[in-house]
């Protein structure tokens, strides 16, 4: 009776210390986690200020976190103390290696190009800059996947030692049989809730498949693909809808970051944009209004939009466009390329930023192409970018299909990259003699083209 007595006692106690060790172990990999997106985080606000200095030759890029900034090294030290306390292999030399891709970055690229922003290297320096912040992307990403595979071990460790301990414990005393079916219950819900994390996973995925309109008087073509397999949705936007039967209008956005977070913001992005659309028709007037929104709505300082946004009126054959920082917009007017440029800095730097709209005029038969960073920063195994070149001698040579342009040109940066490397959004706008067939399409599962 002593025995059977002592062994009651005893079960609990000994489940209740295997959860305490795992409670630590888990607190441990959670500060480990937490250093690590301080270390990204710290990272972007240097990359973001260089690039806006780039573009803009504006000082205020450089007024905060600009490199060299010792936070990095200080978090990377503090980053690999807790790597080290988890007992996490290989994590403190990825992170080591880290440190010493962000120093070369710094003293090989963004400090050049802070000196001298428009030399001649400088569009080498930042192919440099992209291939070094990529390394440190795949280090980083090592590190993670160590963390997620060292949280799940610690799971699986425990709970095979809980469920040997209950089963022991409930064959001896009726008090640990009670005691199995609360772990029961307790496992049971945690199930539920994780089947309910899916589902919210799985509604934004829904949700991002916005169904949107051909414009009249055009052909339209567009392409998605998405960098993030585990989630299958991703950071880049683009849409179309009438305003009248007349008019229209078109957008495509690249939301700073991966996955769902990406995405997120992404989708705020494109319905907020159409709400403010809704009674306005200057496009600049559009984007500077989205500007002060998603300042006032996101609370993430780091967290950026790059958009092109244009309407078409079909009776004048008049494109206007605002572009917050939008790269790759092209109009093919027979062989002839003509580049769209910027109207204004990215969403969410400044509060005050101002915007113009460009008016463009268009004939039958020109094509207008909009396109991610996704496309023109496909990198080939030595990390050399396909760059706007490349992209305008395959618009030059494209077929006049809208869709086909738009598939060709996935292909090609999938030929050249080996594979979809970063998020990436194509819209292919071709104007027409007569209005086309009115028929929607769908924003494109990730991964997957054609309207």
């Amino acid at each position: 009776m002593l025995a059977f007595l002592a062994t009651a006692v005893a079960g609990p106690l000994i489940g209740i210390r295997l959860l305490d060790a795992a409670s630590n172990a888990q607190v441990r990999l959670a500060d480990a986690r937490a250093d690590l997106d301080s270390l990204l985080r710290t990272q972007l606000a240097e990359e973001t200020g260089v690039r806006g200095y780039i573009s803009t030759r504006d000082p205020q890029f450089l007024e905060s976190e600009k490199p060299p900034d010792p936070e990095f090294d200080r978090l990377a030290l503090e980053l690999e103390s807790h790597l080290r306390a988890a007992r996490l292999e290989h994590g403190p030399e990825a992170v080591e290696d880290m440190r010493a891709l962000h120093l070369q970055w710094e003293q090989a690229v963004a400090l050049p190009l802070m000196r001298d922003p428009g030399s001649r290297d400088a569009y080498v320096q930042q192919a440099q800059g992209k291939f070094l912040t990529d390394a440190m992307s795949r280090d980083a990403n090592q590190v993670r996947l160590a963390l997620t595979a060292a949280g799940s071990s610690v799971q699986a460790t425990l709970a095979r030692r809980i469920n040997a301990t209950v089963a022991v414990s409930a064959g001896i005393v009726t008090l640990f049989a009670i005691l199995a079916l609360s772990y029961a219950a307790g496992r049971a819900n945690a199930m539920t809730r994780l089947a309910r994390e899916q589902s919210l996973v799985d509604a934004l995925q829904r949700t991002l498949r916005v169904t949107g309109q051909h414009l009249a008087r055009t052909q339209m073509g567009f392409a998605y693909a998405s960098a993030t397999r585990e989630a299958l949705v991703g950071g880049d936007l683009l849409d179309a809808w009438r305003a009248t039967p007349d008019r229209g209008w078109f957008l495509i956005a690249d939301a700073s970051g991966k996955g769902i977070e990406a995405a997120r913001h992404a989708a705020f992005a494109q319905y907020a944009i159409r709400a403010l659309a809704a009674d306005a028709d200057d496009p600049a007037e559009v984007v500077a209004r989205f500007n002060r929104l998603f300042l006032d709505t996101i609370d993430d300082p780091q967290a950026f939009i790059v958009l092109f946004l244009a309407s078409f009126e079909a009776s004048t054959q008049i494109l206007q466009y605002a572009s917050a920082g939008h790269g790759t917009a092209y109009v093919r007017r027979g062989t002839v390329i003509e580049e769209l440029p910027p109207t204004g800095i990215v969403i969410g730097l400044q509060r005050d930023a101002e915007y113009a709209t460009e008016t463009v005029p268009l004939a039958v038969g020109d094509v207008v192409l909009l396109a991610t960073d996704g496309l023109s920063e496909a990198r080939d195994t030595q990390g050399e970018m396909l760059g706007e070149e490349r992209i305008i001698a395959l618009l030059r040579e494209a077929p006049a299909d809208p869709q086909a342009l738009c598939d060709l040109l996935v292909i090609s940066a999938d030929d050249y990259s080996g594979g979809v490397q970063d998020d990436l959004a194509i819209v292919a706008l071709r104007v027409i003699q007569q209005d086309g067939i009115d028929t929607p399409f769908d924003a494109l599962d990730a991964n997957q083209t054609g309207s």
